[in-house]
């Protein structure tokens, strides 16, 4: 009995830690980083977190108050993705912009309507 009176607020407690140190991303940062993605994409230019890294610390401003920075996480995540879909799809994806962002955002933001 005594463990389970032990063993029940440390799990919630650890529980509660590691959902606290889970990345949350909100819907407009995956937007935003999906918009970048299949714009570098559809250009033919390097798609790659570092090459996102530097076009999004390299668009704030000196005298911006709040700055942008970089989650290096969810462009990870973005690569995946982009790994995940077919050949096909990323064939398509490269020639239309839209279809880039109608693939990507099915699997990073299911239910939402994509403009």
């Amino acid at each position: 009995m005594f463990k389970i009176k032990f063993l029940l607020p440390l799990i919630i407690v650890i529980s509660a830690i590691v959902w606290w140190l889970m990345p949350h991303y909100s819907d407009e940062d995956k937007g935003y980083y999906i918009a970048m993605f299949c714009t570098l994409t559809h250009d033919g230019r390097d798609n790659s977190p570092q090459a996102m890294q530097q076009i999004i610390e390299g668009s704030n401003s000196d005298y911006a108050l709040q700055k942008i920075h970089f989650q290096s996480g969810l462009a990870a995540h973005l690569q995946t993705v982009w790994q995940d879909l077919s050949p096909e799809q990323q064939q398509k994806a490269r020639q239309e912009s839209l279809s880039c962002r109608q693939a990507m955002s099915e699997k990073l933001l299911p239910g939402k309507a994509v403009q």
